[in-house]
Parts: C-alpha cells; sequence; structure tokens
C-alpha cells in the first residue's frame, strides 16, 4: 500500500501518505498503480462533472471540470508539455534541446501551446459530454494516459545521463512493474467500456510508441518532462478517440 499512496502522492495534489523524497525502489514499485490512481482521479472528475452540470449550464459545467482537472493533477504533466515543446522549437540538438526543457521558465512555443491545447481539451470535453456517449466514458481517459509512463520506462532509454525527474522510473521499470501496470489499465478499459474501451487503450498506446521514437530521435530518449507530456496528449488522444467513436454512433 506504501508503493499505492506514493503514485497517488506524485500524481495528484492528495496528499495522503508517501514520503517526499522517496527511494528510487520507492519510485519504481509505484510505477505500477499509477493506471489505478487514473481510475481514482476519473472517479473524481466524473463525481464533479455531474455535479457541476446538476447546477451549471453545460459550457460552464465543462470548464470547471477542465479546470478541476488542471487542479486535481497540480499541472504536472502540463509543465511537462511545455517543456518539452520549448525544447523541441528552440534547440538545434539533443544536448541543446535537453537544457532548455531543464530551464524552469516557459517559452512563447510552451506557452502558446499550452493555451492551444487546453482550448481543445475544452472542446472535445464539450463534444463528448454533450454526446449521447455515456459520461462516464471520462473515467477511463486518466487510466489509460498513466499507463503510458511505465510503458515507455520499458521501452526506451532515459536521455539525461546525470540523472533527472523520472529517471528512476525509466531506468528500473521492468517486466513486472509493466505487467502490473498493464492489468491495472487493461482490466478496466474492458469491465468498464468493452470493445471500444479495448479501442481506446489501443490508440493510446500507438500514440505513446510514436511519442518514444520521436524522442529518441529528437533526445536520444526519453526524460520526467517527457513522460508528462505523454501522458496529457494521451488524454487529448483518448478524448479524441471517444468523441469520433460517439459521433459513428
Amino acid at each position: 500500500m506504501k508503493s499505492f499512496f506514493l503514485a497517488l502522492r506524485f500524481l495528484t495534489i492528495l496528499p495522503w501518505g508517501g514520503s517526499l523524497t522517496p527511494k528510487d525502489e520507492e519510485i519504481v514499485s509505484a510505477g505500477k498503480y499509477f493506471p489505478l490512481v487514473g481510475l481514482i482521479i476519473g472517479l473524481f472528475l466524473w463525481a464533479f462533472y455531474c455535479g457541476a452540470a446538476w447546477i451549471f449550464p453545460e459550457t460552464v459545467s465543462v470548464g470547471l471540470l477542465l479546470l478541476f482537472w488542471v487542479v486535481l493533477t497540480g499541472a504536472l504533466h502540463l509543465d511537462g508539455l511545455a517543456d518539452c515543446l520549448d525544447g523541441l522549437y528552440g534547440g538545434a540538438d539533443a544536448e541543446e534541446r535537453l537544457r532548455i526543457m531543464k530551464d524552469v521558465h516557459t517559452g512563447t512555443m510552451g506557452t502558446a501551446g499550452l493555451v492551444l491545447f487546453l482550448g481543445l481539451k475544452y472542446f472535445l470535453l464539450w463534444e463528448l459530454l454533450t454526446a449521447s456517449f455515456p459520461a462516464y466514458g471520462i473515467l477511463l481517459v486518466p487510466v489509460v494516459a498513466r499507463w503510458t509512463p511505465v510503458l515507455l520506462g520499458f521501452l526506451f532509454d532515459y536521455a539525461r545521463p546525470e540523472g533527472g525527474l523520472g529517471a528512476a522510473l525509466v531506468r528500473g521499470t521492468g517486466k513486472k512493474e509493466l505487467v502490473w501496470a498493464t492489468l491495472l489499465a487493461w482490466v478496466p478499459l474492458w469491465v468498464i467500456g468493452g470493445f471500444w474501451g479495448l479501442g481506446l487503450g489501443a490508440a493510446v498506446a500507438l500514440w505513446a510508441l510514436l511519442c518514444g521514437w520521436f524522442f529518441k530521435k529528437k533526445i536520444n530518449g526519453v526524460t520526467g518532462d517527457v513522460l508528462g507530456a505523454v501522458i496529457e496528449t494521451g488524454e487529448g488522444v483518448a478524448l479524441l478517440y471517444l468523441v469520433g467513436v460517439s459521433s459513428h454512433g
């Protein structure tokens, strides 16, 4: 249970258990629970939306849902996305991209990318939640997105020789962690979503693999920022998939 609470504390603002300075092996062990934490996030999102939609108009309730989503996760993955966009835009080679990504300041490309991405996420949520598709579909979006760091950690090398945020997870993830994380992600996908749930998992898995391959070319591997960016964009891909499914009956 210690590993689960560490995962919960790392991926959300919920202060339940977990050390502020965990050991590397504790981080690796926590990784297998990332999809389970994603399910908890999804439950919070679904409950929040149902309450907001009961009180406010649809456009407002969706906006509040997006705000709650960002706050609940501490904007952790948005920060990774912004850093990756800045690094890819401003760096001429792998070393320079990594240096820019490590900068604590957000540049023009990172800022513009976050605004555009959050705008897209709002419209995707609005399309999904106003369609006939069941609202509980949003339960699975955080689940499958938080499976991707374990997948990428197992398949790809860590890009920074000196280490950094995410190094322990990437370097320590083995078959056991991948199997557990896959079970905790794909069982809910099947139980809750059936065939469209499995399709959702396949779409996000393909996106994660493409991202892993892309960053291997650009920075020789993955970093904590990359893992966060893949989680965030993976949620976007998941929402795109669900909107596509809902629009075709």
